[in-house]
């Protein structure tokens, strides 16, 4: 009797046994099948270093053909560059999951060849190229100091309509030292998807926008706004433009820049903006309302601001909604720069630092995509912006805004170097949040709607005009040096440093970041901002710790594994052994 009920007690718990077997297939078998539907990929890191953006995730999946990628990443590194390949390929195995298996790519170590005179060639070769290469010093096994050639850098290879694109991305692009330390590497890090699918956006784009850089009317030349016309030509193909009164000069561009003006607009010219802005083209302002000689307060100790006159085109920001005031803001929060403090007399200058409250450092406000997560933007002798008009078509939004101590200087404006003696006092500021950026969204009206001067109203092809136009966008910055990168020539070659970079105080500035934000939200490109803000901070270990702390540590690596397996065996034994007593 005793044995039969064992027996169907062991067929019982034999039978639930291949139940719950025949059950856990199936759940295995099912969520495997709704897998294979369904993709999502967990990030558990704070700052989601593993969760790319939306716009790289949607032009991963508009990939037709294999991007090939080759990082020249591979071999003996020290370790912030192993922590960087390791980092790359982290990000490449994202790119590959979202892209359907459009993305390849191989590690290749370029001092792989043992004949110096190959590897010469090599370098020499992806030199060529266009990757950087850095010659780092490390130190070997036997703490010897050794150098070495790295290439952080890759090259995508892409194939559209029987023609094939390149393009190369280097990991230090913004990198103007060989100074190699966690920082650095860190911020390496954190551009890897901005890098990469800037790239990727750029060989296998078919129809890249046209940016316009408006000529014609004294504004920065080529070398002056060359660093944003290089940033700008990751994203869009961008091309300077004389407007010399051809109605149909800018109607093959998505968007224009105006950059620093210093000579009057023809009225045509004008009128041919008005109207390229009512057909739903986006503007880029940066313009100057007063001019202040920066090389006579070298030489004279002092000159005068001028009102900019001349420039005409405040009448034309007045309709659409913005109006630049005839004055300069003064910030508490300001750029430091180097001045004279020999005496007059003196031959040998003695330079010292000291804060210039003409050029402020201002921040964004309200959180908007343009200005989140920037270094403070630089401005030179900038202006307030007023907000005009009650169009409810019109959204205004302020990008950028003085700090909570600042003033306001009205002419007559008399900048000169007594302004250095005098130590910046918080309460001598007592403006604060003064617009000197403005974002305008919405349908605007002509600036000529009944108003065509005599000269256009004889002349039949500008009779037809857009009173008003289609929605659009256009950003004004009340100074045109934001865009202006320092130059230095020497024998007749000029010599570009990258925007917003502070030869003096060795600091970067926004005003790139800040600029390319704008380009892209003015021309709908707003997931690539949130990639280039993005912040990914990487642990490190205590380097002090690890040296005070080695044996313990090693000690217990060893021995907390075994423990552990101890007590989950006793914990095993003595749950069995209770079980089975009963």
């Amino acid at each position: 009797m005793v044995g039969g009920v064992l027996m169907d007690k062991k067929k019982k718990v034999k039978r639930q046994n291949i139940t719950e077997l025949i059950l856990l297939l199936v759940l295995v078998a099912l969520v495997n099948l709704v897998g294979s539907f369904l993709f999502h990929r967990f990030d558990l890191t704070r700052e989601k270093r593993y969760t790319i953006s939306d716009g790289t995730k949607s032009t991963l999946r508009e990939l037709n053909d294999v991007v090939y990628i080759k990082v020249y990443l591979d071999g003996p590194m020290p370790a912030g560059f192993r922590r960087l390949k390791k980092a790359v390929k982290e990000t490449l195995d994202e790119f590959r999951a979202y892209s359907k298996s459009n993305i390849e790519y191989v590690f290749i170590n370029p001092s792989e060849s043992p004949d110096p005179k190959t590897r010469r060639e090599i370098y020499d070769q992806l030199a060529q190229d266009g990757l950087k290469f850095f010659n780092v010093q490390s130190a070997d096994r036997t703490g010897a100091t050794i150098t070495q050639v790295v290439f952080p850098a890759a090259i995508l290879s892409y194939r559209q309509h029987g023609q094939d694109y390149e393009r190369v991305v280097n990991f230090f692009s913004g990198s103007i030292s060989n100074v190699f330390n966690d920082a650095s590497i860190n911020k390496a890090i954190e551009m890897l998807e901005y890098e990469f699918i800037t790239g990727i956006r750029t060989v296998s784009r078919e129809n890249t926008p046209k940016v316009a850089i408006i000529e014609g009317h004294g504004e920065l030349d080529q070398y002056r706004i060359n660093s944003l016309a290089l940033a700008l030509g990751s994203f869009y193909t961008v091309e300077r433009v004389a407007i010399d009164e051809k109605l149909a000069a800018l109607d093959s561009y998505q968007a224009i820049i105006i950059a620093d003006p210093t000579e009057k607009f023809s009225e045509k010219d004008k009128f041919i903006i008005d109207q390229y802005v009512m057909r739903g083209g986006k503007v880029l302002w940066m313009v100057d309302a007063v001019k202040v000689d920066m090389n006579q307060i070298a030489y004279e100790k002092e000159t005068m601001g001028e009102i900019n006159s001349i420039i005409n085109i405040g009448d034309m920001l007045y309709s659409y909604g913005v109006r630049i005031n005839s004055s300069l803001v003064q910030d508490y929060q300001c750029a430091i720069i180097p001045v004279n403090v020999a005496p007059i007399e003196s031959e040998k200058p003695d330079f010292q630092p000291a804060p210039f409250v003409f050029f402020p450092l201002v921040n964004g406000v309200n959180n908007h995509p343009i200005s989140r997560n920037i270094n403070p933007v630089k401005l030179e002798f900038a202006s307030p912006i007023d907000t005009v008009g009650e169009d409810s078509r019109v959204q205004k939004t302020i990008l950028l805004a003085t700090s909570d101590h600042s003033r306001v200087v009205r002419p007559p404006i008399i900048v000169n170097t007594s302004i250095f003696a005098e130590k910046p006092d918080p309460a001598r500021f007592p403006l604060r949040g003064m617009p000197v950026a403005v974002l305008l969204e919405g349908e605007f009206t002509s600036h000529y709607r009944n108003r065509l001067p005599p000269t256009m109203m004889n002349n039949e092809a500008f009779r037809v005009y857009e009173e008003s136009g289609t929605p659009t966008r256009m950003i004004v910055i009340s100074d045109g040096d934001v865009a202006r990168n320092f130059v230095q020539v020497r024998d007749e070659q000029y010599f570009v440093s990258p925007l917003g970079y502070d030869n003096y105080t060795r600091t970067t500035f926004g005003n790139k970041d800040f600029l390319l934000n704008c380009v892209n939200y003015l021309l709908d490109d707003e997931g690539y901002m949130d990639v280039r803000s993005r912040e990914v901070k990487v642990r490190l270990l205590d380097e002090a710790r690890i040296l005070s702390q080695r044996s313990f540590w090693k000690m217990f690596n060893l021995l907390l594994p075994v423990v552990l397996v101890l007590l989950f065996g006793i914990a095993y034994i003595v749950i069995r052994k209770r079980k089975y007593t009963r």
